[in-house]
């Protein structure tokens, strides 16, 4: 079942598709991974976010073209049921290689529903790159959030934690086991309360 916020992710992307589409951009031609609060929140319908990260795969002649129309997507207005009249804006800031993210997450990622044959594509990584991808700075948010993927139906520990050690062979940032560990204990405290 879609929710407001769901649905104003697909028509900030339905926007995106239809102006590579008028620009004569094929259908599928650009692949939208969405990270940050708005995976948590499709996976787990929590969560509010009021901005996407996404990481995008195009054919290279189409990045200038694509990083234009990004830095001119007009926010999505849609009624949160928590928060009221929301919007829901693209952030230009968003880099996957700031944080955590395994090699191979686009072969885990699935496609939305209701994309039709729009030009952009929209993938939701597994709920184990998400929760990897937020690792790394580990704030109380982003423990919040991993605890609340790891602990949904599907989701696997083993698999978090083989994704996240492999990762951390090649991560350029802090080295994740202290809170890999850190995750663990929390998420065992959650499971016995």
């Amino acid at each position: 079942m879609n929710t407001p916020m769901t649905d104003a992710i697909l028509r900030l992307f339905g926007n995106l598709g239809e102006e590579l589409a008028r620009r004569q951009v094929p259908p599928g031609a650009v692949h939208a991974y969405i990270f940050g609060g708005c995976a948590v929140h499709l996976h787990a319908q929590s969560r509010a976010s009021t901005d996407v990260d996404a990481e995008f795969a195009y054919p290279p002649p189409l990045k200038q073209e694509l990083m234009l129309i990004l830095a001119e997507l007009p926010p999505v207005d849609y009624d949160d049921p928590e928060e009221g009249p929301s919007q829901l804006v693209y952030d230009p800031t968003f880099n996957s290689t700031l944080g955590p993210l395994h090699m191979d997450y686009q072969d885990r990622a699935v496609p939305l529903e209701g994309i039709g044959k729009s030009t952009v594509i929209v993938m939701l990584p597994s709920i184990e790159d998400i929760a990897l991808s937020k690792l790394g700075r580990l704030g109380d948010v982003d423990l919040e959030d991993i605890l609340t993927l790891l602990s949904l139906p599907g989701a696997s520990w083993q698999k978090f934690e083989q994704l996240a050690l492999e990762a951390n062979q090649y991560y350029v940032g802090p080295d994740l086991t202290p809170n890999l560990a850190h995750v663990r204990r929390k998420l065992e405290e959650r499971r016995s309360s």
